[in-house]
């Protein structure tokens, strides 16, 4: 009897271990490892899915305080706030609030980084070639996206370059089409300097019409630090071996895939009725969360990137090149980020 009784006690043990894993952070707990993922970005997406969903957000923010506060050079913040804030995105359960915060809270000089490799690495929509996502479904989902993050950032300071730099995020992810996505942007814009010069330093920030892609204007704007040196940034933090397609689910609270009716997620917060600026989905929005590699890097006015066939207008993708610069024995990072 009593030997069943112990063989009784393992199963329940067993059975709870899982749920002790994940049991959620108090206030007081999900404060006080705030400085150990700002010292070991690796350990934020472990962390921040343990926080409490409404918390989340209030611990990115924590977390990029004391990232900002540590001491070191330019380039080396500039690598812990993309591994960060990359991870938080990944692993939070309302990906579109957090997002939020992200552009919201880290310094404008590092957003030059973040914007970039967050377009590639999360937001592709070639990163599922399998279920390619049609102009009209990267319309609805980026605007949505956009909604949150433009009414977070109204409340912070430098609103208008925050805003477009989440703008350029989802251009760059666009591959460039549908036509006219920044001035869609633009409109949904919040700020009056982003209405205003919101689509002049889109353009400038990719390049478009053949001039040399810079942040200079969008920096002086906000009078922000200096712009880190990106190839350093990359060659500090490594090439990603991970890419995410989290694109349809910025439309799905709780970390699920954004399959069913768009309608009924969130409680109707996705629609365009609650949210000012947001697009209505459309029924039936394809699932395009799957652990596939993007086959295009996106990145240039006019495409250069890739398309959803993941091949590459220029012939070589200067991100999945071995090459990458004149000498192949440096990983450089690609022109789009220079």
């Amino acid at each position: 009897m009593k030997l069943k009784n112990k063989i009784a006690a393992c199963a329940l043990a067993l059975c709870a271990m899982p749920f002790a894993a994940t049991a959620e952070l108090s206030k007081a707990e999900w404060q006080a490892k705030a400085g150990d993922c700002a010292n070991n970005p690796s350990a934020m997406k472990a962390t921040i899915a343990q926080v409490p969903a409404a918390d989340q957000a209030a611990f990115v923010a924590k977390v990029n305080e004391a990232i900002a506060k540590k001491p070191g050079s330019t380039e080396s913040k500039a690598a812990d706030f993309y591994a960060a804030n990359k991870a938080a995105v990944s692993g939070a359960a309302d990906k579109s609030a957090v997002l939020a915060e992200v552009y919201a809270t880290v310094p404008v000089e590092y957003l030059t980084d973040i914007n970039e490799r967050f377009a590639t690495e999360l937001f592709s929509r070639n990163a599922n070639p399998a279920k390619p996502v049609s102009d009209q479904q990267f319309v609805e989902l980026s605007t949505n996206a956009l909604a949150v993050v433009n009414k977070r950032c109204e409340s912070a300071e430098n609103a208008g370059v925050r805003q477009t730099f989440a703008a350029l995020m989802f251009v760059r992810a666009s591959g460039g089409s549908p036509s006219g996505l920044t001035d869609t942007f633009v409109s949904q814009m919040t700020d009056p300097q982003a209405k205003e010069s919101g689509g002049a330093w889109i353009s400038e920030a990719t390049g478009a019409g053949g001039k040399e892609a810079s942040y200079d204007n969008m920096l002086a704007a906000a009078n922000a630090g200096d712009e880190p040196d990106h190839s350093v940034v990359l060659l500090m933090s490594g090439p990603s071996e991970v890419f995410e397609a989290l694109l349809a689910d910025l439309q799905a609270p709780g970390n699920q895939s954004a399959s069913g009716s768009p309608s009924g997620l969130g409680g109707g917060a996705f629609v365009a009725g609650s949210i000012a600026g947001a697009a209505v989905p459309s029924e039936g929005l394809p699932d395009a969360r799957l652990d596939r590699i993007p086959r295009g890097a996106i990145g240039s006015g006019d495409g250069v990137g890739g398309n959803r066939d993941g091949t590459n207008a220029g012939g070589e993708n200067p991100y999945y090149s071995p090459k990458r610069g004149s000498n192949t024995n440096v990983i450089e990072a690609p022109d789009y980020v220079k």
